[in-house]
């Protein structure tokens, strides 16, 4: 008899074998979305921080502070120090990110659970001028103690 197809035992090693090598590959997949997952938020806690010493700059010497053209996310120095939330610096167009909420304003999710709202997060811009050298300004960005938002350790990675 000339038999055309698989049969059903074939069809079930083919598939035993392929359950066996998803098996093995998952955690390295999973893996692989974790430190990807991982990576994309050191890009936004680096993005964060340049656009916390320029929303700072634009403070001191711009007019983020004009209330008329800035409302409620125009800035105030206090002793060289600016507290803010990371939706501040969102909508005043110095962080660009893309999403947006259903009243148009822009939100910043967290990439490692993109179901997490970081806008609420506060952070607080200090600037520090060298004593010995006047024009050597440094930034010190601190972070949230609130649950699941950058904490200040977060925002010191990776600097000097």
């Amino acid at each position: 008899m000339n038999k055309k197809g698989f049969t059903l035992i074939e069809l079930l090693a083919v598939i035993v074998v392929l359950g066996v090598v998803l098996l093995l590959a998952m955690p390295s997949i999973l893996d692989s979305i974790n430190a990807s997952r991982d990576s994309s938020y050191k890009i936004l806690i680096g993005n964060i921080k340049t656009a916390a010493e320029t929303y700072y700059q634009e403070c001191e010497y711009g007019d983020l502070s004009d209330k008329n053209k800035y409302g409620d996310y125009a800035c105030a120095i206090d002793n060289n120090t600016i507290n803010i939330t990371i939706e501040d610096l969102a909508n005043t167009g110095i962080l660009k990110v893309s999403e947006s909420d259903e009243n148009n304003k822009l939100v910043v999710l967290d990439p490692r659970d993109t179901t997490k709202n970081l806008n609420s997060c506060r952070i607080q811009i200090i600037k520090i001028v060298d004593k010995d050298n006047k024009f050597k300004v440094t930034y010190q960005i601190n972070g949230s103690t609130q649950d699941g938002c950058p904490t200040t350790k977060d925002l010191q990675w990776g600097s000097d």
